[in-house]
């Protein structure tokens, strides 16, 4: 169900659509997104997520940085994967890619400082029975392995994020290669039906009232502190991700 949405991602000329980018934003400094990096497109335990059990947590877009570690798993993996698919058309080309996706939240390389606030917050008051089930284990850890999937709005990187949210909502529907990264979190959204979808920062707001939402969205906080708010909407989602 996802397969040919991601590949549609990751196919792209991704210097040409950050070249691109860059300009139509206006972006400068450290906020320029980086053409030298792959696209990023989700992290998350996809192909075992049990449908409804899980949230999806949208961004805007990943983080650049320059540590090994990220030169590794960010830029070399990816681009000897896709070299080889390049070659050969074979699917099994993208494996070491797509397992080091699939099991981001249980490699040492994963955003620890990030991710693990979301664990807390979503095992203390979603699911408990994954934190008592792994009590003598990095309990964090676990709650996003088996209930979180991160996607971003923008599936290329920069250092910092400076992104105009209102000509960000504009590109969307006319930018081809944001269309194939909404495209694809359309189709995960199918596969493993979110109870709902986590959205960090301000900015994000924009890009769902505007384009994703149908109806007046109310905004409650479950948490005890700023920053855990949650806006839901009386209707239902109306409108695709993309129009039709």
């Amino acid at each position: 169900m996802v397969r040919n949405e991601w590949l549609s991602v990751i196919q792209l000329d991704h210097e040409a659509a950050v070249s691109r980018l860059n300009s139509a934003l206006g972006l400068q400094g450290d906020s320029l997104l980086d053409p030298v990096v792959p696209p990023h497109t989700y992290v998350g335990n996809i192909e075992d997520m049990v449908p409804g059990e899980c949230i999806l947590l949208l961004g805007i877009n990943p983080k650049r940085n320059y540590d090994d570690n990220f030169q590794r798993v960010n830029i070399e993996l990816p681009l000897r994967c896709l070299a080889e698919y390049r070659q050969t058309g074979d699917m099994k080309s993208l494996d070491d890619w797509l397992s080091f996706q699939n099991e981001y939240f249980l490699r040492e390389e994963r955003n620890r400082r990030y991710f693990n606030k979301y664990g807390k917050w979503l095992g203390k008051h979603w699911f408990e029975d994954t934190v008592k089930k792994y009590e003598h284990l990095d309990s964090n850890q676990m709650v996003c392995h088996e209930h979180l999937i991160e996607v971003d709005t923008v599936q290329y990187f920069s250092h910092k994020t400076g992104l105009d949210s209102e000509k960000l909502a504009d590109l969307i529907e006319t930018d081809s290669a944001l269309q194939a990264n909404m495209k694809m979190i359309e189709a995960i959204i199918s596969k493993i039906k979110p109870k709902w979808i986590q959205v960090t920062g301000k900015s994000g707001w924009v890009i769902i009232e505007r384009l994703f939402g149908h109806g007046e969205f109310i905004e409650t906080n479950p948490g005890e502190t700023r920053g855990t708010e949650i806006k839901w909407v009386m209707q239902r989602l109306g409108k695709p991700l993309l129009p039709s």
